[in-house]
């Protein structure tokens, strides 16, 4: 997909802790996690988006799980927009104005710290971003379609339980998972991190990986983020600094 240089706006609203953007009257979910992009079952054939029509496959999971996922979220997509079409721009996310915009290249911003963010699979574009944490001695994936952060492997000793949750994957289907809380290191930032716990049939792919996190985008919300997918690297500017 080619487009344009100039930045392309979106209006951006937080939907169940996911980032949800709206295209030509569709709910449009960005999802980092994903490599495809797809419609759901009831949602339009193609999309009318950066001047193309790009047309949509069908869902590629069984449909009964993303009706029940999206009932025990409470949030509806029309569109989830996958690292195919994400990753050949940047991306910059902002819930406090509710505004996104997406080109090839966005202009840098004071107050914005960068952290390398490359593919969590070498020279796979389409992959999900991986970032490094708590003064780089662990590995985090970076997964906006994930509505909680998740601790893979031994739950550190500092974490703090406070609670348990019902959460929906694609894939694996509904699954329930304690609630911890603690905190972690990102790009500088100490930031508070609630996370759960995969099922067991998903640890250890992420161990072969050595993934110690995913994170989902409700870490970054106290951020105008930019996820500048070209120059693999994820800019982090402080809500007070963009005043």
């Amino acid at each position: 997909m080619t487009v344009q240089a100039l930045p392309h706006r979106f209006d951006l609203a937080n939907e169940a802790n996911h980032p949800v953007i709206t295209v030509n009257g569709s709910r449009v979910c960005l999802d980092t996690g994903s490599p495809f992009t797809f419609k759901h079952p009831i949602g339009p054939n193609s999309l009318r988006i950066f001047g193309q029509d790009l047309r949509l496959p069908e869902i590629p999971v069984p449909r009964g799980h993303m009706e029940a996922g999206s009932e025990l979220l409470g949030f509806h997509f029309d569109v989830l927009l996958g690292m195919d079409v994400m990753a050949p721009l940047a991306w910059r996310l902002d819930w406090a104005t509710g505004t996104a915009e997406a080109a090839p290249t966005l202009p840098e911003e004071e107050g914005t710290s960068w952290l390398p963010m490359p593919p969590s699979m070498g020279g796979m574009a389409m992959s999900c971003p991986s970032c490094r944490v708590n003064e780089g001695r662990e590995v985090a994936l970076f997964d906006t379609g994930a509505q909680l952060s998740y601790r893979v492997g031994a739950t550190p000793a500092t974490a703090r339980q406070v609670g348990e949750t019902r959460d929906f994957n694609p894939h694996l289907g509904i699954f329930e998972t304690p609630i911890w809380e603690d905190a972690l290191e990102l790009g500088g930032h100490h930031l508070p991190v609630r996370f759960g716990r995969l099922p067991q049939s998903a640890p250890s792919i992420f161990e072969a990986m050595g993934v110690s996190w995913v994170l989902g985008s409700d870490l970054l919300r106290a951020f105008r983020v930019t996820l500048d997918f070209p120059g693999r690297r994820l800019g982090l500017r402080p809500q007070e600094a963009s005043r």
